[in-house]
């Protein structure tokens, strides 16, 4: 339960620091982070309710259908993982996002199809939780490239996210450290690296590459350790393993 005090702690603290004092209470009541969405009117209708329903329908068969069909522990870990990812991220708030955006309020899913990446700029800034992304933007990038440049902000933004990771998957296993930072900053170069191909952009070579450094490295983000003493004490604790 300690990941879960310190994800709150951090949820909390990113809210305070965006929000205004114009800034009405409900705002807490939604995970996004963009506070001028929040007060903008929706230009068009998303079906988005439908997408949720079948995101929370998808993850919670890998967590509690899926993972126990899988004999070797850790690997069923995994399955909870992402099935709860897909639950939680692109199933719950996605029908947050319908049921706000009913209500008047301009917010987005978190989720956009990760899968449909075409690179990964366009999964980092488009496509995964854009909440930390809007928040990121706000207070590491803008500042930082006013004084050093976009390259260099960049650079910090996946910095700052590496350790906020370490305080919520390292902390609590108590080991694994420097191994979200060092995910993160993989990221980052391979950004980088993308940005420095004149090859042409876009298309299926890319989105293998961009597939690809998402997910080899994991292992390095979450640990076993993580996965271990964190993840599948918590899932057996939701009679998922």
């Amino acid at each position: 339960m300690e990941m879960w005090l310190l994800a709150s702690l951090l949820f909390l603290g990113a809210k305070v620091a965006v929000m205004t004092p114009q800034a009405d209470l409900a705002f807490l009541l939604w995970p996004g982070m963009d506070l001028r969405a929040w007060h903008r009117a929706p230009a068009e209708r998303q079906p988005l309710a439908l997408r949720g329903i079948t995101n929370l329908l998808i993850g919670s068969v890998l967590v509690w259908i899926v993972a126990r069909q899988v004999p070797n522990v850790f690997a069923a870990t995994w399955v909870c993982m992402i099935g709860f990812i897909s639950a939680l991220h692109g199933g719950v708030f996605t029908m947050l996002a319908a049921f706000w955006r009913e209500r008047g309020r301009d917010v987005r899913p978190l989720l956009n199809n990760p899968l449909g990446t075409a690179s990964l700029a366009d999964f980092w800034s488009q496509r995964w939780n854009v909440a930390f992304r809007d928040l990121a933007h706000r207070l590491v990038f803008r500042p930082v490239a006013v004084r050093f440049g976009g390259r260099a902000a960049t650079w910090a933004v996946f910095l700052v996210s590496g350790l906020v990771h370490e305080l919520v998957v390292t902390v609590p296993a108590r080991g694994g450290y420097g191994g979200p930072t060092a995910y993160f900053l993989i990221q980052a170069l391979g950004i980088a690296l993308e940005r420095r191909c004149t090859c042409a952009r876009g298309g299926l070579v890319w989105r293998v590459r961009a597939l690809a450094l998402l997910t080899l490295p994991l292992p390095i983000a979450f640990p076993p350790v993580f996965v271990g003493r964190v993840a599948a004490p918590f899932f057996t604790f939701l009679h998922a393993l």
